[in-house]
Protein backbone atom coordinates (compact mmCIF):
# COMPACT_ATOMS: atom_id res chain seq x y z
CA UNK A 1 0.00 0.00 0.00
CA UNK A 2 1.42 3.45 -0.85
CA UNK A 3 2.12 6.09 1.77
CA UNK A 4 -0.71 8.45 0.77
CA UNK A 5 -3.43 5.81 1.07
CA UNK A 6 -1.98 4.59 4.34
CA UNK A 7 -1.85 7.95 6.08
CA UNK A 8 -4.80 9.97 4.74
CA UNK A 9 -8.22 9.82 6.34
CA UNK A 10 -11.62 11.16 5.44
CA UNK A 11 -14.42 11.42 7.93
CA UNK A 12 -16.89 13.57 9.80
CA UNK A 13 -15.55 16.28 12.09
CA UNK A 14 -17.50 17.64 15.05
CA UNK A 15 -17.11 18.76 18.66
CA UNK A 16 -18.26 16.83 21.72
CA UNK A 17 -18.29 18.61 25.10
CA UNK A 18 -15.51 20.91 23.96
CA UNK A 19 -13.36 18.16 22.44
CA UNK A 20 -12.65 17.90 18.71
CA UNK A 21 -13.58 14.53 17.25
CA UNK A 22 -13.14 12.82 13.89
CA UNK A 23 -15.30 9.81 13.01
CA UNK A 24 -14.06 7.66 10.16
CA UNK A 25 -13.60 4.03 9.12
CA UNK A 26 -10.82 1.91 7.71
CA UNK A 27 -10.15 -1.72 6.71
CA UNK A 28 -8.28 -3.49 9.49
CA UNK A 29 -5.29 -4.40 7.29
CA UNK A 30 -4.48 -0.66 6.96
CA UNK A 31 -5.34 0.23 10.53
CA UNK A 32 -2.75 -2.06 12.15
CA UNK A 33 0.20 0.13 11.11
CA UNK A 34 -1.07 3.54 12.26
CA UNK A 35 -1.66 3.13 16.00
CA UNK A 36 0.18 2.03 19.12
CA UNK A 37 -0.50 1.52 22.83
CA UNK A 38 0.64 3.89 25.58
CA UNK A 39 1.10 1.83 28.74
CA UNK A 40 0.78 4.99 30.84
CA UNK A 41 -2.85 5.32 29.69
CA UNK A 42 -3.84 1.76 28.77
CA UNK A 43 -3.91 -1.36 30.92
CA UNK A 44 -1.75 -4.37 30.11
CA UNK A 45 -3.11 -6.73 27.49
CA UNK A 46 -5.20 -9.49 29.09
CA UNK A 47 -4.19 -12.54 27.05
CA UNK A 48 -7.15 -14.62 28.20
CA UNK A 49 -9.57 -11.92 27.11
CA UNK A 50 -7.72 -11.50 23.80
CA UNK A 51 -7.84 -15.25 23.18
CA UNK A 52 -11.56 -15.42 23.97
CA UNK A 53 -12.27 -12.72 21.38
CA UNK A 54 -9.98 -14.48 18.92
CA UNK A 55 -11.95 -17.73 19.33
CA UNK A 56 -15.18 -15.80 18.82
CA UNK A 57 -13.79 -14.34 15.58
CA UNK A 58 -12.52 -17.69 14.27
CA UNK A 59 -15.80 -19.42 15.14
CA UNK A 60 -17.75 -16.78 13.23
CA UNK A 61 -15.70 -15.64 10.27
CA UNK A 62 -16.18 -18.68 8.02
CA UNK A 63 -19.98 -18.65 8.04
CA UNK A 64 -21.16 -15.13 8.89
CA UNK A 65 -20.12 -11.68 10.02
CA UNK A 66 -19.53 -10.23 13.48
CA UNK A 67 -19.97 -6.77 14.93
CA UNK A 68 -17.65 -4.53 16.93
CA UNK A 69 -18.41 -1.16 18.47
CA UNK A 70 -16.14 1.74 17.38
CA UNK A 71 -12.46 1.75 18.34
CA UNK A 72 -11.42 4.94 20.13
CA UNK A 73 -8.12 6.76 19.55
CA UNK A 74 -6.31 9.91 20.61
CA UNK A 75 -4.53 11.79 17.82
CA UNK A 76 -1.96 13.53 20.07
CA UNK A 77 -1.56 16.27 17.49
CA UNK A 78 -0.40 13.84 14.80
CA UNK A 79 -3.40 14.58 12.54
CA UNK A 80 -3.45 17.71 10.38
CA UNK A 81 -6.03 18.95 7.88
CA UNK A 82 -5.06 18.31 4.28
CA UNK A 83 -7.60 19.50 1.72
CA UNK A 84 -10.91 17.73 2.32
CA UNK A 85 -9.37 15.17 4.66
CA UNK A 86 -6.83 14.57 7.39
CA UNK A 87 -3.26 13.34 7.21
CA UNK A 88 -1.12 11.57 9.79
CA UNK A 89 2.24 13.25 10.17
CA UNK A 90 5.18 11.09 8.96
CA UNK A 91 6.56 8.96 11.80
CA UNK A 92 3.51 9.59 14.02
CA UNK A 93 0.85 7.18 15.22
CA UNK A 94 -2.54 7.32 16.89
CA UNK A 95 -2.85 6.09 20.48
CA UNK A 96 -5.57 3.50 21.03
CA UNK A 97 -7.83 4.12 24.03
CA UNK A 98 -10.57 1.55 23.44
CA UNK A 99 -10.32 -1.56 21.24
CA UNK A 100 -6.89 -2.87 22.23
CA UNK A 101 -8.10 -6.42 22.91
CA UNK A 102 -10.28 -6.59 19.82
CA UNK A 103 -7.46 -5.29 17.64
CA UNK A 104 -4.99 -7.76 19.12
CA UNK A 105 -7.54 -10.57 18.68
CA UNK A 106 -8.01 -9.71 14.98
CA UNK A 107 -4.23 -9.75 14.49
CA UNK A 108 -3.94 -13.07 16.35
CA UNK A 109 -6.80 -14.61 14.34
CA UNK A 110 -5.13 -13.59 11.07
CA UNK A 111 -1.82 -15.04 12.24
CA UNK A 112 -3.57 -18.31 13.14
CA UNK A 113 -5.19 -18.52 9.70
CA UNK A 114 -1.92 -17.82 7.85
CA UNK A 115 -0.10 -20.52 9.84
CA UNK A 116 -2.91 -23.00 9.22
CA UNK A 117 -2.93 -22.19 5.51
CA UNK A 118 0.85 -22.66 5.23
CA UNK A 119 0.66 -26.02 7.00
CA UNK A 120 -2.04 -27.20 4.60
CA UNK A 121 -0.06 -26.04 1.56
CA UNK A 122 2.88 -28.19 2.68
CA UNK A 123 0.77 -31.34 2.92
CA UNK A 124 1.08 -33.74 -0.06
CA UNK A 125 -2.63 -34.51 -0.41
CA UNK A 126 -5.00 -32.04 -2.00
CA UNK A 127 -6.40 -29.58 0.54
CA UNK A 128 -7.40 -26.90 -1.95
CA UNK A 129 -10.99 -26.59 -0.76
CA UNK A 130 -9.89 -26.02 2.84
CA UNK A 131 -7.14 -23.62 1.73
CA UNK A 132 -9.69 -21.64 -0.30
CA UNK A 133 -11.95 -21.44 2.75
CA UNK A 134 -9.06 -20.06 4.82
CA UNK A 135 -8.20 -17.57 2.07
CA UNK A 136 -11.75 -16.26 2.14
CA UNK A 137 -11.60 -15.90 5.92
CA UNK A 138 -8.27 -14.04 5.68
CA UNK A 139 -9.69 -11.64 3.11
CA UNK A 140 -12.73 -11.09 5.28
CA UNK A 141 -10.67 -10.21 8.35
CA UNK A 142 -8.16 -8.05 6.51
CA UNK A 143 -11.00 -6.07 4.94
CA UNK A 144 -13.10 -5.94 8.11
CA UNK A 145 -14.18 -2.30 8.40
CA UNK A 146 -13.37 -0.72 11.74
CA UNK A 147 -15.29 2.38 12.78
CA UNK A 148 -12.92 4.86 14.43
CA UNK A 149 -13.54 7.70 16.84
CA UNK A 150 -10.40 9.86 16.92
CA UNK A 151 -10.16 12.59 19.56
CA UNK A 152 -7.95 15.38 18.23
CA UNK A 153 -7.12 17.51 21.28
CA UNK A 154 -7.10 15.37 24.43
CA UNK A 155 -4.51 15.84 27.15
CA UNK A 156 -2.94 12.75 28.74
CA UNK A 157 -5.21 13.30 31.76
CA UNK A 158 -8.23 13.47 29.42
CA UNK A 159 -7.14 10.18 27.83
CA UNK A 160 -6.91 8.47 31.20
CA UNK A 161 -10.33 9.77 32.20
CA UNK A 162 -11.90 8.67 28.91
CA UNK A 163 -10.39 5.20 29.27
CA UNK A 164 -11.66 4.98 32.86
CA UNK A 165 -15.15 6.18 31.93
CA UNK A 166 -15.49 3.72 29.05
CA UNK A 167 -14.37 0.76 31.13
CA UNK A 168 -16.31 1.54 34.32
CA UNK A 169 -19.54 3.18 33.18
CA UNK A 170 -20.58 0.87 30.35
CA UNK A 171 -22.52 -2.28 31.11
CA UNK A 172 -22.41 -5.51 29.12
CA UNK A 173 -25.70 -7.10 28.13
CA UNK A 174 -26.81 -9.39 30.96
CA UNK A 175 -26.83 -13.11 30.29
CA UNK A 176 -30.64 -13.26 30.11
CA UNK A 177 -30.66 -10.96 27.08
CA UNK A 178 -27.82 -12.89 25.44
CA UNK A 179 -29.75 -16.13 25.89
CA UNK A 180 -32.81 -14.53 24.31
CA UNK A 181 -31.22 -12.92 21.27
CA UNK A 182 -27.85 -14.52 20.45
CA UNK A 183 -28.00 -16.19 17.03
CA UNK A 184 -24.54 -17.77 16.93
CA UNK A 185 -23.70 -19.93 19.91
CA UNK A 186 -24.97 -23.47 19.53
CA UNK A 187 -25.74 -23.95 23.23
CA UNK A 188 -27.85 -20.77 23.32
CA UNK A 189 -29.83 -21.76 20.23
CA UNK A 190 -30.30 -25.29 21.58
CA UNK A 191 -31.58 -24.01 24.93
CA UNK A 192 -34.14 -21.76 23.25
CA UNK A 193 -35.36 -24.61 21.05
CA UNK A 194 -35.74 -26.96 24.02
CA UNK A 195 -37.48 -24.33 26.15
CA UNK A 196 -39.95 -23.67 23.34
CA UNK A 197 -40.74 -27.38 23.02
CA UNK A 198 -41.19 -27.86 26.77
CA UNK A 199 -43.11 -24.69 27.65
CA UNK A 200 -46.28 -26.76 28.20
CA UNK A 201 -44.49 -29.01 30.72
CA UNK A 202 -42.03 -26.71 32.50
CA UNK A 203 -42.30 -23.10 33.60
CA UNK A 204 -39.04 -21.66 32.21
CA UNK A 205 -37.93 -18.06 32.82
CA UNK A 206 -36.87 -16.55 29.47
CA UNK A 207 -36.03 -12.98 30.49
CA UNK A 208 -34.09 -12.90 33.75
CA UNK A 209 -30.49 -14.01 34.21
CA UNK A 210 -31.05 -14.98 37.87
CA UNK A 211 -34.03 -16.50 39.66
CA UNK A 212 -35.00 -15.10 43.02
CA UNK A 213 -36.73 -17.16 45.69
CA UNK A 214 -39.96 -15.35 44.80
CA UNK A 215 -39.81 -16.47 41.15
CA UNK A 216 -41.91 -19.62 40.63
CA UNK A 217 -40.25 -20.76 37.37
CA UNK A 218 -38.48 -24.10 37.71
CA UNK A 219 -35.40 -22.84 35.80
CA UNK A 220 -34.14 -20.20 33.39
CA UNK A 221 -32.47 -20.20 29.97
CA UNK A 222 -29.20 -19.20 31.66
CA UNK A 223 -29.30 -22.16 34.08
CA UNK A 224 -30.31 -24.53 31.27
CA UNK A 225 -27.20 -23.50 29.33
CA UNK A 226 -25.04 -24.26 32.38
CA UNK A 227 -26.75 -27.65 32.63
CA UNK A 228 -25.87 -28.39 29.01
CA UNK A 229 -22.21 -27.53 29.63
CA UNK A 230 -22.18 -30.04 32.49
CA UNK A 231 -24.21 -32.58 30.50
CA UNK A 232 -22.11 -32.63 27.32
CA UNK A 233 -18.66 -31.47 28.42
CA UNK A 234 -18.49 -31.95 32.19
CA UNK A 235 -17.84 -28.23 32.63
CA UNK A 236 -19.09 -26.66 35.86
CA UNK A 237 -17.61 -23.21 35.27
CA UNK A 238 -18.11 -20.58 32.59
CA UNK A 239 -17.33 -21.34 28.96
CA UNK A 240 -17.84 -19.45 25.71
CA UNK A 241 -17.79 -20.86 22.22
CA UNK A 242 -19.04 -23.93 20.46
CA UNK A 243 -19.49 -27.43 21.98
CA UNK A 244 -16.59 -29.86 22.11
CA UNK A 245 -18.25 -33.25 22.23
CA UNK A 246 -16.62 -36.51 23.29
CA UNK A 247 -19.56 -38.88 23.87
CA UNK A 248 -22.15 -37.94 21.24
CA UNK A 249 -22.35 -36.14 17.91
CA UNK A 250 -24.00 -32.82 17.14
CA UNK A 251 -27.13 -34.43 15.68
CA UNK A 252 -27.78 -36.18 18.99
CA UNK A 253 -27.49 -33.08 21.15
CA UNK A 254 -31.06 -31.85 20.82
CA UNK A 255 -32.83 -35.19 21.47
CA UNK A 256 -30.52 -35.82 24.46
CA UNK A 257 -31.08 -32.34 25.89
CA UNK A 258 -34.82 -32.57 25.29
CA UNK A 259 -35.05 -35.89 27.14
CA UNK A 260 -32.91 -34.60 30.02
CA UNK A 261 -35.10 -31.55 30.68
CA UNK A 262 -38.33 -33.40 29.94
CA UNK A 263 -37.56 -35.94 32.67
CA UNK A 264 -37.72 -33.09 35.20
CA UNK A 265 -41.49 -33.07 34.75
CA UNK A 266 -41.51 -36.66 36.06
CA UNK A 267 -38.86 -36.17 38.75
CA UNK A 268 -39.88 -32.91 40.38
CA UNK A 269 -43.06 -32.11 42.34
CA UNK A 270 -45.69 -29.94 40.64
CA UNK A 271 -44.63 -26.85 42.57
CA UNK A 272 -40.93 -27.58 42.19
CA UNK A 273 -40.27 -23.94 41.31
CA UNK A 274 -41.19 -22.97 44.88
CA UNK A 275 -37.63 -22.46 46.09
CA UNK A 276 -38.75 -21.79 49.66
CA UNK A 277 -40.03 -25.36 49.88
CA UNK A 278 -38.13 -27.41 47.30
CA UNK A 279 -34.44 -27.72 46.42
CA UNK A 280 -35.07 -28.92 42.86
CA UNK A 281 -35.49 -25.32 41.71
CA UNK A 282 -31.94 -24.42 42.76
CA UNK A 283 -29.34 -24.01 40.02
CA UNK A 284 -26.72 -26.08 41.85
CA UNK A 285 -29.07 -29.06 42.13
CA UNK A 286 -30.05 -28.87 38.47
CA UNK A 287 -26.45 -28.60 37.27
CA UNK A 288 -25.52 -31.52 39.53
CA UNK A 289 -28.21 -33.66 37.87
CA UNK A 290 -26.70 -32.84 34.47
CA UNK A 291 -23.24 -33.67 35.81
CA UNK A 292 -24.58 -37.02 37.06
CA UNK A 293 -25.50 -37.87 33.46
CA UNK A 294 -22.05 -36.84 32.24
CA UNK A 295 -20.39 -39.04 34.88
CA UNK A 296 -22.55 -42.05 34.01
CA UNK A 297 -21.67 -41.64 30.32
CA UNK A 298 -17.98 -40.74 30.63
CA UNK A 299 -16.95 -43.04 33.48
CA UNK A 300 -19.50 -45.84 33.75
CA UNK A 301 -20.28 -46.88 30.18
CA UNK A 302 -23.87 -45.63 29.88
CA UNK A 303 -25.29 -44.03 26.77
CA UNK A 304 -26.89 -40.64 27.32
CA UNK A 305 -30.38 -42.06 26.97
CA UNK A 306 -29.65 -44.89 29.39
CA UNK A 307 -28.18 -42.45 31.90
CA UNK A 308 -31.23 -40.20 31.75
CA UNK A 309 -33.46 -43.22 32.39
CA UNK A 310 -31.32 -43.98 35.45
CA UNK A 311 -32.08 -40.49 36.74
CA UNK A 312 -35.77 -41.41 37.04
CA UNK A 313 -34.89 -43.64 40.01
CA UNK A 314 -34.38 -40.52 42.11
CA UNK A 315 -38.16 -40.03 42.15
CA UNK A 316 -38.38 -42.73 44.81
CA UNK A 317 -35.31 -41.49 46.70
CA UNK A 318 -36.15 -37.91 47.62
CA UNK A 319 -39.05 -35.53 48.19
CA UNK A 320 -36.81 -32.68 46.91
CA UNK A 321 -37.61 -30.68 50.06
CA UNK A 322 -34.71 -28.75 51.56
CA UNK A 323 -34.84 -30.78 54.78
CA UNK A 324 -34.96 -34.14 52.99
CA UNK A 325 -32.38 -36.55 54.42
CA UNK A 326 -30.68 -36.74 51.01
CA UNK A 327 -29.65 -33.11 51.38
CA UNK A 328 -28.66 -33.28 55.05
CA UNK A 329 -24.95 -32.48 54.41
CA UNK A 330 -25.95 -29.27 52.61
CA UNK A 331 -28.86 -28.16 54.81
CA UNK A 332 -28.53 -24.97 56.84
CA UNK A 333 -30.64 -25.34 60.00
CA UNK A 334 -30.77 -21.61 60.59
CA UNK A 335 -31.81 -20.63 57.06
CA UNK A 336 -33.98 -23.75 56.61
CA UNK A 337 -32.61 -24.32 53.11
CA UNK A 338 -29.62 -25.67 51.17
CA UNK A 339 -26.54 -23.50 51.58
CA UNK A 340 -23.99 -22.47 48.89
CA UNK A 341 -25.60 -24.85 46.43
CA UNK A 342 -24.14 -23.24 43.29
CA UNK A 343 -20.41 -23.45 44.11
CA UNK A 344 -18.37 -25.91 42.09
CA UNK A 345 -17.40 -27.85 45.20
CA UNK A 346 -21.02 -28.21 46.32
CA UNK A 347 -22.16 -29.25 42.82
CA UNK A 348 -19.56 -32.04 42.83
CA UNK A 349 -20.69 -33.16 46.30
CA UNK A 350 -24.34 -33.10 45.22
CA UNK A 351 -23.39 -35.14 42.15
CA UNK A 352 -21.74 -37.78 44.33
CA UNK A 353 -24.80 -37.81 46.61
CA UNK A 354 -27.07 -38.49 43.64
CA UNK A 355 -24.69 -41.11 42.25
CA UNK A 356 -24.56 -42.89 45.62
CA UNK A 357 -28.36 -42.97 45.75
CA UNK A 358 -28.55 -44.39 42.25
CA UNK A 359 -25.94 -47.02 43.16
CA UNK A 360 -28.12 -48.17 46.04
CA UNK A 361 -30.91 -48.78 43.53
CA UNK A 362 -28.60 -50.77 41.25
CA UNK A 363 -25.55 -52.96 41.45
CA UNK A 364 -22.77 -50.60 40.38
CA UNK A 365 -20.65 -48.39 42.56
CA UNK A 366 -21.03 -44.94 41.11
CA UNK A 367 -19.00 -41.81 41.88
CA UNK A 368 -17.25 -38.88 40.18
Amino acid sequence: MNEELRTKLKGIYFEQFGHELLVTEMPFKYLQSIFEVDSHVQRELDHRRRNAIKEYILNTVHEETFYFSPFVYSARRCLVREGDGWEIKPGSKLMILEGQHRSSALTSALRHLYVKKEALEEMPQGKQEEISSIDRAIQKLENFTVTMQIYLNLTTQDERQLFTDINTERKNAHSGLIMKYDQREQYVILVRNIANKLHHLLDIETELSRLSAQNSSITSLVIMRRCLLALFEGILTHKEGQPKLSYCNEEEMEPIAYKFFKVWAELFPKQGGNRFRYACGLSGVQIALAFVIYQLVSSHGYTYFQAIDELKKLKNVTTWKHDDSLFAPFYDQRKKRLNNHSTQQTIIKLTNTFLASLAEKGEKKLEC
